[in-house]
């Protein structure tokens, strides 16, 4: 009964989940939950950027505000990531908890991996949808100033995308591979919120907005596995905090202290 007892309860805290590469929690600092990952690197020329207290999907936390303007192009304000030693292919996923101001910019944008040459990239169409531009809209709207969990896979040679973990779109394409701009992106970068400086134009589609939560996966994800993402990653150690716990649980219970 011990061993039962102990064993479901671990099973609920190491579960099969897909276990993320690298996870930014934006608690104080840019940095990865996961030891020798790179650090986020902030994109803020106006000085607009700052860690400040939001509340996300009812829960009061630290997040990080990304402020700047969408023209002159040089002060979009963002992040941005080398994701070499990170991501290895072009098989992966990011999954993001976000919220953009509400703003009249036309398209706003999630991410790219051009390093900013090119107009392709993950946005929110100026009618709300997520969009892998130039292909199709989703069904759902992305709504201005509400946080939304956005997560897209790809696996180089299509894309599918996911609003609050439900199901977008699936599209042929290969706009998000890392591979399509090798010779512009050498250090495979993703650069989040921020719009192309070059290429075929759509240069000012920016809004500022709060970031919570950004999860790297060296992995296409299904949609089972996005759907059960959690909207929150609990503090490092946590775990290993309630294994102590659990232990003197059991030995209370052998004592006959507690009942199992």
């Amino acid at each position: 009964i011990l061993s039962f007892t102990f064993l479901s309860v671990f099973g609920q805290v190491a579960s099969a989940d897909p276990i993320a590469v690298a996870t930014y929690l934006f608690d104080g600092n840019l940095d990865a939950e996961e030891a020798g990952v790179a650090s986020l690197t902030a994109i803020d020329p106006i000085s607009g950027n700052s860690f400040r207290t939001e509340t996300v999907f009812g829960t009061s936390k630290t997040v990080y505000r990304f402020d700047g303007n969408a023209d002159p192009l040089d002060e979009q304000a963002g992040l941005v990531l080398n994701t070499t030693g990170i991501l290895t292919g072009d098989n992966y996923s990011v999954d993001i908890t976000f919220r953009f101001d509400a703003n009249s910019s036309t398209w706003e944008s999630i991410f790219g991996v051009s390093n900013r040459t090119s107009d392709n990239a993950f946005y929110v169409h100026p009618t709300g949808p997520l969009q892998v531009y130039p292909s199709a809209l989703g069904p759902d709207a992305v709504t201005q100033d509400e946080w939304h969990r956005v997560t897209l896979t790809n696996d180089g040679s299509r894309v599918i995308g996911y609003l609050d973990g439900v199901f977008q779109f699936d599209l042929a394409s290969t706009v998000m591979n890392f591979s399509t701009y090798a010779g512009a992106n050498p250090d495979r970068l993703i650069h989040f919120f921020v719009d192309n400086t070059s290429g075929s134009g759509g240069f000012e589609e920016f809004a500022d907005g709060s970031v919570s939560l950004i999860r790297l996966y060296d992995i296409t994800l299904d949609s089972g596995e996005v759907a059960d993402l959690p909207t929150s990653v609990p503090a490092p150690g946590a775990f290993y905090l309630l294994v102590p716990g659990l232990l003197l649980i059991i030995a209370k219970a052998k004592k006959g202290r507690l009942p199992l």
